[in-house]
């Protein structure tokens, strides 16, 4: 085999870059797939070696001092087999992860829906409750239906205390002293005392329309109408209509799911 820079082109005190270009010139003429010069393997084995040797620092400095030097030997191919599996692989990796992102998206968006239902939902029953007064139909002494009433409303609340507050957790974020060294940056896209002043002004938004509906109403049919039992029903029966319709859209996300 000749002079490695004579076969590259190039002088001694080429530099890497200049090496690195004069291969890729002579590659692209001499490559077998491309010349039809019936030595062209021949030619492109010796551009190869040479190139391995003088692209290489330490190789090219023994080369230089008149040592006998082996080009380096081709990084070993992959083989097919591996590749494929290599392949395979990664498509696994990126289907899981775009079915744990299609997955959160999906959490988030029933719990949103979970969400608004009770906001709307309790604020439209907040104002049937008042105004329609349910509990006329329950009569003065039924104790145990009203017993059992006030033991679900409770209970309904409880339940519905526990929900606000995880949806808090999620949507709102604490109002705290602002640092100048360690600013705090909410993830949270609503504040928490806003939002609970948005929907304590919303309850009793809907308790006072409820009202004036009912008394409209009331009066129109030469009716009395409390206001002590509309406030009474107001409380009373819109956390039971929550904790039913937040029970029953939970299932209904269950039967989606199977």
């Amino acid at each position: 085999m000749g002079d490695f820079y004579e076969i590259l082109g190039v002088s001694r005190e080429a530099s890497p870059n200049e090496i690195r270009s004069a291969f890729r010139r002579l590659a692209r003429l001499h490559h077998p797939d491309v010349s039809q010069s019936p030595d062209a393997a021949e030619r492109f084995a010796e551009i190869t070696a040479a190139y391995r040797v003088l692209s290489h620092p330490d190789l090219r400095t023994r080369y230089d001092r008149g040592e006998t030097v082996e080009p380096a030997p081709p990084p070993p191919r992959e083989s097919r087999r591996r590749r494929a599996a290599r392949v395979r692989a990664y498509k696994i990796r990126i289907e899981s992860i775009i079915n744990d992102m299609l997955e959160a998206e999906r959490r988030e968006a029933e719990f949103r829906a979970e969400a608004v239902l009770f906001v709307v939902v309790g604020w439209l029953s907040t104002l049937a409750a008042t105004a329609a007064r349910p509990s006329v139909l329950f009569g003065a002494n039924d104790g145990w239906v009203w017993l059992a009433l006030w033991g679900v409303g409770i209970f309904s609340l409880w339940y519905l205390a526990r929900r606000l507050w995880v949806m808090l957790e999620h949507y709102t974020y604490r109002q705290t002293l602002l640092s100048v060294t360690e600013p705090a940056v909410p993830t949270q896209p609503f504040s928490r005392s806003v939002v609970v002043a948005v929907l304590l002004a919303g309850y009793a938004t809907a308790l006072v329309a409820g009202y004036c509906l009912g008394a409209v109403v009331s009066a129109w049919e030469h009716r009395s109408f409390p206001a002590f039992g509309a406030l009474h029903d107001g409380v009373l029966f819109p956390p039971i209509v929550l904790l039913l319709l937040s029970h029953l859209h939970r299932w209904e996300q269950a039967l989606r799911r199977v």
